[in-house]
Order: C-alpha cells, then structure tokens, then sequence
C-alpha cells in the first residue's frame, strides 16, 4: 500500500535526522531517471518498471538526462559517416595535379580529418 510505505518512510526520516530530508516522490524519480541511464534510454522498459502509464510522460521529464546519449549518438553517427575505406587521407605535393570526378571529391571529403574540412569551408567562403 502506497500510503504505508510513505509513512514508514517519514517516521525514517524522523528516526535519521543526519540524512537530508527529501520528498518522497523523489526516490520515484531517482530510480527512473538511474534506469534510463544504465539502460541507454530504453524508455518502454524504463515505462514497464516505474509503472507510468505513458512512455511519452517518461520522455518529456527525464529529456534532461539524454543529453549525453545525443552527444555519444552524433559522435558514433559522425564517426562512421567520415570512415570510407579507400580515402586518401594524405595531402598531394606542392603542384602535384590530380583530377577526380565529383563522386571522389566528395568521397575525399567526407574521408577528411576535421581540421582540413575546416580549411576546404574557410577557402569555399572566401
């Protein structure tokens, strides 16, 4: 019964004053947002666990801690879409020609490291 276990907890917090003093719904929302970090963001198990009746009650609240999902998925996303095998990556020699069609410009692009993207952008503006 859930008015039992919120009485026992608050004769707890009675009986431990050391410890801060926290509303009770908030173990609730401890445990959700621990459970969609450890799962990956699995939000229907997340939702079968904490009993929220919808999965989009569990996306809006807990959004805050995807944060870092979002950054590892780009990352992983950005990591693959740049590895091409077969790319050059090494720069031709001072007057050195080479002709390429547009599909191996744009292979040679996407193969780049970042810092000659930047260069290519800097010089395509200029």
């Amino acid at each position: 019964e859930a008015v039992l276990l919120r009485k026992w907890f608050v004769e707890w917090q009675e009986q431990h004053p050391q410890h801060t003093r926290i509303v009770f719904h908030a173990l609730r929302h401890s445990s959700a947002t621990y459970q969609l970090m450890v799962s990956g963001g699995d939000i229907k198990s997340v939702q079968g666990n904490t009993g929220h009746a919808q999965a989009g009650i569990l996306v809006n609240t807990y959004a805050h801690i995807q944060g870092r999902s979002r950054l590892e998925l780009a990352a992983k996303f950005e990591a693959d879409f740049y590895r091409k095998a077969g790319v050059p990556t090494e720069r031709p020699a001072a007057g050195q020609t080479i002709t390429l069609t547009c599909q191996d410009l744009l292979t040679a692009i996407r193969g780049a490291d970042p810092t000659l993207k930047k260069e290519l952008a800097i010089a395509l503006l200029a």
